[in-house]
């Protein structure tokens, strides 16, 4: 903390220009006689904006503003807090915990699509695809990996959704083993992404800790992801099993 002058401190010399960095992004300008900056700098990352279309009704209960933009939020922020706040060694083991659990929860979507899939073909249902009456669309911006798998599993979700929905509408599966299996799967990607957001939640609490929690909010400020549509709004209407 600075310390401010007595009245008895004799006067210091004019203070000199500041050395430039070559190295530092450029200050902004500065508001006249207010000593703030006029804009504050911010980063230029890589993003890519991708359009998605959310067909059934248990992967719209994933994308919902409730826990979606949170969980997009910590899975971006948990890449930048750590890399300010932890050591190399750290921040790979975190990020080895978080890309393992991604690949196992894909790796099992593949599977049960697969099983799901020889169902379809052995009744000639392959090309069957029900319409849905309520589907949102969303705009995501993919700033991070983790960011482009959990958002490629919720589309898978949605894919293996319309599959279990073609074979019951087909009176193949019964309403129940239907809701089943449904509820199964939104609540483990559910469970995942809760563990995202404490994870985030974790590692800001440290970047506060270690006086760092400014640096974080700049370098997090973006909104990671944009919803054309807030499917939360009717979330639990006509839904018997909603939580």
């Amino acid at each position: 903390m600075a310390i401010e002058p007595s009245e008895a401190t004799t006067p210091a010399a004019p203070p000199q220009p500041p050395a430039v960095d070559p190295g530092q992004p450029p200050a902004a300008d500065k508001v006249a006689g207010s000593g703030r900056s006029a804009r504050a700098y911010r980063h230029s990352r890589p993003v890519f904006d991708r359009q998605i279309r959310i067909h059934s009704e248990y992967a719209r209960r994933l994308v919902s503003l409730r826990q979606f933009r949170p969980t997009m939020t910590a899975l971006y922020g948990i890449d930048v807090i750590l890399r300010i706040v932890a050591t190399d060694e750290e921040a790979d083991q975190f990020e080895r915990v978080i890309t393992q659990r991604l690949e196992a929860l894909s790796e099992a979507l593949v599977a049960e699509r697969e099983r799901l899939q020889l169902e379809l073909e052995r009744h000639d249902l392959l090309k069957a695809r029900p319409r849905y009456t309520h589907p949102v669309d969303l705009k995501v911006q993919i700033a991070s990996p983790h960011i482009g798998a959990y958002t490629h599993l919720i589309l898978e979700v949605d894919q293996l959704m319309i599959a279990i929905d073609t074979l019951w509408l087909s009176g193949l599966l019964s309403s129940k083993a239907r809701t089943e299996i449904g509820i199964r799967w939104r609540n483990q990607l559910g469970r995942a992404a809760q563990s995202f957001i404490e994870l985030h939640r974790y590692a800001y609490d440290e970047a506060k800790r270690r006086g760092q929690s400014e640096a974080v909010d700049n370098a997090a400020r973006e909104v990671v992801t944009a919803t054309d549509e807030d499917p939360s709004a009717d979330e639990t209407d006509g839904d018997p099993d909603a939580e």
